[in-house]
């Protein structure tokens, strides 16, 4: 049954994260709210009942359980099973290295509360930097919710928790290796769903190095993203996915992280056209003589 202020958080660990632990004490320091919480730790069985003593002792919490999932599942269904196997109207999906404030869940509940259209609630968030890794930390503010913005970058960051009826209406997590929260997002936007920023960073995840896969996959899983949801993009977008996905030398990956805009695709095609033609190369050459001829008005003195 589900409860209608109840608060399902959904922990993907499929690796043992040794983050887990934190991410489950910043939960237990919630400044309210806890009694209305569900924690659903989900795995594929690599968990044992002496981990779930140790989380209940860390959180004070015993409604706290792991879902196992068959071995070979992939993250995306782990989260999905997890997710219908969750009792509560609005759900918290988790890495175990992020953290949430203590003040996570009373502004929550004050947000959909004052606020009963709001489908999915965002806030700004903390990016911690690891020792050894040269990053630096900060803050990042996240802008007010506009589709122009979803449909460029995945931008919400962590600490998204969406409604139960928003989660139905869309398809849940679909594999896709690198994107999977911003197709999410994209499913839920094009289903009319009305999206709430709180501008306090209620949140904080840590800021890890970009792996060599998710780098090579980008301009794939970017495509999928837009093949899978095209209402949501401009059909130059849609045409640039396709091209991608076809191969053809015109459609390049873009920029790292982002879906290339109407404007974007329309340069690439221009400029593929030039180089096709020549007329980069001619453009040089002419710039090339202009540069290395005399001033006329030199040569008249």
């Amino acid at each position: 049954m589900r409860s209608r202020n109840r608060v399902s958080i959904i922990v993907s660990d499929l690796e043992t994260h040794p983050g887990l632990p934190r991410l489950l004490q910043s939960i237990s320091r919630q400044s309210a709210g806890l009694s209305e919480v569900e924690i659903l730790v989900a795995g594929n069985g690599t968990h044992s009942p002496s981990d779930l003593a140790a989380w209940q002792a860390i959180t004070g919490l015993n409604d706290i359980r792991i879902h196992d999932c068959d071995p070979s599942a992939t993250p995306a269904s782990v989260r999905n099973q997890a997710a219908d196997a969750a009792t509560g109207d609005k759900l918290l999906f988790l890495r175990p290295d992020y953290r949430l404030d203590p003040k996570y869940l009373t502004t929550a509940s004050s947000v959909f509360e004052d606020h009963p259209d709001t489908d999915v609630m965002y806030c700004d968030y903390i990016r911690l930097a690891p020792g050894n890794t040269g990053a630096r930390p900060g803050m990042v503010q996240l802008p007010a919710f506009r589709p122009a913005l979803l449909q460029a970058r995945g931008f919400l960051g962590p600490g998204a928790l969406m409604t139960r009826r928003a989660w139905e209406s869309t398809e849940g997590f679909r594999e896709n290796p690198v994107y999977r929260d911003w197709d999410l997002w994209i499913q839920a936007a094009l289903a009319g769903n009305e999206f709430y920023h709180v501008s306090y960073p209620l949140a904080s995840c840590e800021h890890r190095k970009v792996s060599f896969r998710e780098r090579a996959e980008d301009g794939r899983c970017k495509a999928m993203i837009v093949i899978r949801n095209q209402g949501f993009f401009h059909m130059h977008t849609l045409r640039w996915a396709l091209g991608y996905l076809r191969g053809e030398k015109w459609a390049e990956a873009f920029g790292f992280m982002t879906i290339p805009g109407p404007v974007d695709v329309t340069r690439m095609m221009h400029d593929h056209a030039m180089r096709t033609i020549g007329t980069d190369i001619l453009a040089e050459e002419a710039i090339r003589q202009f540069e290395a001829s005399p001033d006329p008005a030199c040569a008249n003195r």
